[in-house]
């Protein structure tokens, strides 16, 4: 039976290379850009998708001659042979935002390492990332692989999403172009609301994974010590999120975002769609440097604060609860927009 399951697979793999080699076949002569590596609705975190939504109106932006050709993870590495095919010197490769840069992300890292082997003449872009291997020998193995095959391509730009993850690809890219800006979420449109609670509502956004540095009775804890009525919700849901429902996803997890008072998270979309609806944030440290190093980019913002204790959050809260002023920067100017000119395109 094993043979002819794996017959039935290739078979089936061959077809839908035939069918996306077909049905893209008009774009082959054409300049394009090939954005991988997005998340396929089976990987339920909101802000994984909430980037794809940024960056495709990025992309919409500052490239609106160039059709976009999407592809998830899933198709990133199954539709690899028919976008060979597809492929032409000049097309340009963004690939995903995030925090997987790493052996812990590594089913992510392997598919861009062989996107970043397998198109050698093209110019690729690693969009802003975490970047975090584990001191421990798989993630010493990993971090070598990725040494390699990054700095064997010559034209390929890695984006930091925080300092440290900035300085970490200066020293394993070391031929790549380098430099760091914020999460892309970040670029859209900001909500603003002067909607106050009484009494107020504080939403607790943390992580039930192995990145929260946090056990199931601290964060039981969180809620019990704070006197107001604390909600608490995961930026990953339960049902799948499918590429058509991206953005009424997003939207309603920014209404629940802004109809509270003051959020606690150690999530980090938790802290971008929080700082995206300008409400005051406590912000609670994760097992690597994912949000202690950037808080770089929020650290003139007074409405949010950083925790290392969770035992200063109740005071924190109430700091939160006073503060007005929650002007924020304009992050495409600071940025984003930047971009095009940095990479040269």
């Amino acid at each position: 039976m094993r043979p002819l399951s794996s017959f039935v697979r290739l078979l089936k793999q061959r077809l839908e290379n035939a069918k996306f080699l077909d049905n893209h076949k008009y774009l082959k002569n054409q300049r394009k850009i090939i954005y991988a590596l997005t998340p396929p609705a089976h990987l339920t975190n909101v802000g994984d998708h909430a980037q794809v939504v940024a960056i495709r109106l990025w992309l919409q932006k500052h490239f609106p001659q160039l059709p976009v050709i999407e592809l998830d993870k899933d198709e990133s590495q199954k539709l690899l042979p028919a976008l060979k095919q597809l492929v032409e010197p000049n097309d340009l490769f963004f690939l995903h935002s995030g925090g997987n840069l790493g052996d812990r992300g590594i089913w992510s890292e392997s598919i861009r390492r062989l996107l970043i082997s397998s198109f050698p003449d093209n110019q690729i872009v690693s969009l802003p990332q975490t970047i975090y291997f584990s001191d421990t020998p798989t993630g010493r193995i990993e971090r070598e692989n990725s040494h390699r095959i990054y700095t064997a391509h010559p034209n390929l730009t890695v984006i930091g999403r925080d300092p440290k993850s900035g300085e970490l690809a200066q020293e394993l890219f070391p031929k790549a172009k380098i430099f760091c800006t914020p999460d892309f979420v970040l670029s859209l449109p900001p909500r603003r609301s002067d909607i106050k609670n009484n009494p107020p509502k504080i939403l607790l956004c943390l992580r039930l994974d192995d990145e929260s540095a946090l056990n199931a009775q601290q964060r039981k804890e969180i809620g019990e010590k704070l006197p107001y009525d604390c909600t608490y919700f995961d930026t990953t849901i339960a049902s799948p999120i499918k590429a058509n429902e991206r953005k009424e996803v997003l939207e309603r997890t920014l209404d629940l975002f802004e109809a509270a008072d003051v959020v606690v998270t150690d999530r980090y979309h938790g802290l971008i769609f929080t700082i995206l609806c300008r409400k005051p944030c406590v912000v609670l440290p994760t097992v690597d440097h994912k949000l202690t190093s950037a808080m770089h980019w929020f650290k003139e913002l007074s409405f949010i604060k950083f925790v290392p204790d969770i035992d200063a959050i109740p005071l924190l809260v109430e700091q939160c609860l006073s503060i007005e002023s929650r002007e924020v920067p304009d992050w495409n100017f600071e940025y984003f927009d930047k971009i095009p000119q940095i990479i040269d395109i």
